[in-house]
């Protein structure tokens, strides 16, 4: 099973998650995944505008989704 990290850009203020990224690497195991979600998260924030942040009250949700073999 592989797992597709997706990272949604929310905002507490108006209750919505309008941005939606996913990096291209799959992960082996849901662990992997989670791990990389809360790292990459982090990097991202961390980036992002304090002002803007503070302002819209945004946050990063991820989660980590199966992905078919097929």
């Amino acid at each position: 099973m592989k797992f597709l990290l997706v990272i949604h850009l929310c905002s507490f203020l108006t209750q919505t998650c309008p941005n939606m990224m996913h990096p291209r690497e799959t992960f082996d195991t849901w662990s992997d995944c989670a791990m990389a979600g809360y790292k990459t998260s982090a990097e991202i924030f961390s980036k992002m505008d304090k002002n803007v942040a503070n302002k819209q009250k945004l946050a990063i949700k991820f989660e980590c989704k199966e992905l078919d073999k097929t």
